[in-house]
């Protein structure tokens, strides 16, 4: 079977070829010998024997070939008839013939006459001629397809070998070795003799650079990466099927679809195999492209020897490896979708159930293997069930950052999910809405939110519809689709506390009533799930300035439940907000809490904690003035938070590059930074441009109320400050009905003035444990000391770390107010106590 053109470059069979030159060279210098080329159908051997022909032939040999018929009707020796016919054309067959003594004519007449005569005579008779032509000059024989010769072929061919070995003869045959090597085909006892006495080259699947070469010269251009990652992932590198999936994606196929010719090839070589095999091999189609014995042997409802038995069959014909550990990989995809697709729907649903059963056994099996299955299955699988795992594997893969996996898995399990228990469906809906929000997806969201409200207004369950309620006006605060999240406070309100405190509530009073009669009831039920969504609401509906010391209590709480639930990623985010709240207070014990924070995230293999961690860590290296590693640790998290596709960092990354370069008066590379901020989705890069203006004595801070809002666009402008750790920040909400394009933000921007007369406090972080020298807290004398930024207009007060950790200052290194890695709104520190409304990190489920 020819593969690719014989043209004079051989991709990816240097080496093979260079075998093939130095037998060519030596017998047309010397002496001959056998050479077999082996490897699956496909692979390149026909490809290679021609092109080493056409060097025999410009060396001055002859070169004479046959191939086998695979038919039942082909003439005994086929390939050997073949051979003589070539040399009867040639212009010395009367000197042959002669020395023959006549034999030859037995093998031109028909199959019967050739079989009918004499099997050594026959043997003598083409192995004298050929070595009566080898006198006068070299001669190489090629016989292709050995696999489907006769036996009596193959027994001339060894006589010839052994008794030519001297002479200026080269014989080279090909076959399919992962054929004859099984137990069954009847070549085997007389090639394996064959393979004893030759030089043997075996052809393997081509590397990824080499089909990305043979794709180009097959289509005639150079497609992109992730196209030859895939074909070279679902082919094997066999070469064949390379070239017929690039000629089918060429004319608009799908690059995952089968070429009929790669199909029909692969059915004819599964044939060869007995039936149990092949039965085996389907049923590990259905686990995937790797599998476990054990899992095998319980999906397949066979006793684990009789799979060893069954997959050792199957490696021997090179359709299966062993990857270690009880582990088996097809060798290519197009082998396991042929097997999978054999199956009719009903098979496949019992199949991938049997393997969600036989999965769950496995401590180590992978979330989003299970949930895979679970979802293929189908009926044959508990929909709550299926769901579960989804929504688990959803979660494993956003801690991967994995995040198109992540809402596939999410998606999936909210599809399954409606034909189970209803109150799953609206947790699943809450859950996914609450990380579209925060991914910037608002369309997906809204319709995730929007199915949670109508199912929950179906059901008679008054703890829910406050949890919705809760989720949605904690996520996207009072505007929302549907009836609006401040409509929902208040139904729920009524629902689960009764009447109305007053007349007109403000929306986060209803907010804190339930979150505090949620927190009750679920302290009642012993039920940790509800009580960790109770206290994360109690948590979310107190935040703000003068709120730290209740905040320490609920953290502490909320990494007990973690830790009891088993929860890294929970317990991880609980610290983080527990020693924030410390720092907040100006308590010592934030170093401790801090230290044993990033130990926790070093400790953890989830890339999102590491990421988290690193950010953290950078924000308080600025803080104490450590810019060599705060950036250096920024870097790193920007090259891997891009790298796994997690573009959600994006202006929180850059904030904090502002932030750095700020503190070290480093002004001349903050306007690169500005015109990343403005291009990006960052809500106030007005601000901070104002800001850095203001620090480079600039302008009179009381200019700063004067910093434009981008209401043309609808979108209320937040205090931008850097959140915590890998999480996903939420677009600006839209500006309600009726506000006024200049309000909330301006009026806090106004406010900036005010706060940058407060005196100095004393600080965590100003003057560290063990000598360490802090900065922070000497606010603006930090810069001036470390290296010139340009000084402040005269007069200009000192701001206090303290005071900006507790969101009483202004000019901090970040420009607002940073509580647990969320940003808090600049201007909260008079008048009523409002929650924050910025964006912020979201946490764990």
């Amino acid at each position: 079977m020819r593969t690719h053109d014989a043209g004079p470059e051989l991709i990816g069979r240097e080496h093979p070829a260079e075998l093939l030159r130095a037998e060519i060279s030596r017998v047309t210098g010397s002496h001959g010998g056998l050479v077999l080329v082996t490897g699956e159908a496909g692979i390149g051997k026909t490809t290679l024997v021609t092109s080493a022909a056409e060097q025999a032939r410009r060396q001055g040999a002859l070169v004479l070939s046959g191939s086998c018929w695979h038919s039942d009707a082909a003439p005994g020796y086929w390939p050997w008839v073949q051979v003589i016919r070539a040399l009867r054309r040639s212009g010395e067959w009367p000197a042959m013939e002669e020395a023959a003594g006549g034999s030859l004519s037995a093998l031109l007449g028909d199959g019967a006459r050739a079989e009918a005569a004499d099997a050594f005579e026959v043997y003598d008779a083409v192995t004298t001629a050929l070595v009566t032509l080898s006198q006068s000059r070299p001669v190489v024989v090629v016989l292709d397809d050995l696999h489907w010769a006769d036996g009596a072929s193959l027994k001339l061919l060894e006589f010839a070998a052994q008794h030519t070995w001297f002479e200026r003869l080269l014989l080279i045959g090909t076959y399919r070795d992962v054929e004859v090597e099984q137990g069954e085909h009847p070549l085997g006892p007389l090639l394996s003799p064959l393979a004893a006495r030759a030089t043997v080259i075996t052809l393997t699947g081509l590397d990824r650079a080499q089909v990305a070469a043979l794709v180009t010269r097959t289509i005639g251009h150079r497609p992109d990466d992730d196209v030859v990652q895939e074909i070279h992932r679902r082919t094997g590198g066999n070469p064949f099927f390379v070239e017929q999936t690039a000629r089918l994606w060429r004319s608009g196929g799908s690059v995952a679809a089968i070429p009929p010719g790669v199909r029909d090839t692969l059915w004819r070589r599964l044939s060869l195999l007995p039936a149990p095999v092949v039965k085996l091999l389907t049923d590990a189609a259905v686990l995937g492209r790797e599998f476990h014995r054990q899992v095998l042997a319980s999906v397949a409802a066979e006793p684990a020897a009789q799979v060893d038995r069954l997959l050792a069959q199957a490696a021997a014909a090179r359709l299966v490896g062993s990857q270690g550990g009880g582990v088996f990989a097809f060798a290519h995809d197009l082998v396991r979708e042929t097997l999978y697709d054999s199956l009719d729907q009903a098979e496949l649903r019992a199949r991938h159930a049997a393997a969600v059963h036989a999965l769950r056994d496995l401590p180590a099996a992978m979330p989003g293997e299970l949930a895979r299955h679970a979802y293929l299955a189908g009926g044959d699988v508990d929909p709550d069930l299926a769901a579960e795992l989804l929504v688990a594997a959803a979660r494993q893969a956003n801690q991967r950052l994995a995040l198109e996996e992540s809402r596939l898995h999410w998606r999936r399990a909210m599809e399954l999910a409606g034909a189970g228990d209803p109150r799953r469906l609206v947790k699943i809906a809450l859950e996914f809405g609450r990380l579209l929000h925060h991914a910037g997806e608002s369309e997906e969201s809204a319709r995730a939110f929007d199915r949670a409200i109508a199912v929950v207004r179906e059901l008679d369950d008054p703890e829910l519809l406050a949890r919705v309620a809760l989720t949605l006006f904690q996520t996207c605060g009072a505007e929302e689709s549907g009836r609006g999240s401040v409509a929902l406070l208040r139904e729920a309100h009524r629902s689960l506390v009764g009447e109305l405190p007053t007349v007109n509530p403000s929306p986060d009073r209803l907010a804190q009533d339930l979150a505090l009669r949620v927190s009750v009831l679920a302290r009642n039920s012993s039920d940790d799930e509800a009580l960790t969504f109770a206290l994360w609401a109690v948590h979310d509906t107190i935040w703000g300035p003068g709120t730290a010391r209740q905040r320490v209590e609920l953290t502490e709480e909320l990494r007990g439940l973690a830790r009891r639930r088993g929860d890294v990623e929970m317990e991880h985010f609980t610290s983080a907000l527990h020693w924030v709240a410390l720092l907040e207070l100006g308590d010592p014990r934030f170093h401790d809490q801090f230290r044993l924070y990033v130990a926790m995230g070093k400790a953890s293999d989830q890339l999102n904690i590491g990421l988290s961690t690193s950010i953290d860590q950078s924000i308080i290296d600025t803080l104490t003035g450590n810019f060599a590693r705060a950036e250096s640790l920024t870097r790193e998290v920007s090259e891997l938070g891009h790298g796994h596709g997690h573009a959600h960092f994006g202006y929180m990354l850059e904030h904090h590059r502002w932030a750095t370069l700020l503190a070290q008066g480093r002004f001349s590379e903050l306007e690169e930074v500005h015109e990343r901020l403005r291009a990006s989705r960052h809500p106030c890069p007005g601000l901070l441009e104002a800001l850095s203006e203001f620090r480079q004595g600039g302008g009179d801070p009381a200019l700063l109320r004067a910093v434009p809002e981008p209401a043309d666009d609808g979108v209320r402008p937040v205090a931008a400050v850097p959140c915590r750790g890998g999480g996903v920040h939420p677009r600006p909400r839209p500006v309600r009905a009726g506000a006024r394009g200049s309000g909330t933000s301006s009026r806090r921007v106004g406010r900036l003035a005010l706060r940058l007369g407060r005196q100095r406090a004393r600080h965590p972080l100003d003057g560290r444990r063990g000598g360490g020298r802090g900065t922070v807290g000497r606010g603006d004398r930090l810069p001036h000391r470390r290296r010139p930024l340009g000084r402040p207009p005269a007069g200009a007060p000192v701001v206090d770390g303290g005071e900006a950790a507790a969101g009483r200052g202004a000019d901090s290194p970040w420009g607002a107010w940073r509580r647990g890695g969320r940003r808090a709104p600049l201007g909260t520190g008079g008048g009523r106590r409002r929650r924050p409304r910025c964006p912020r990190r979201p946490r764990p489920p």
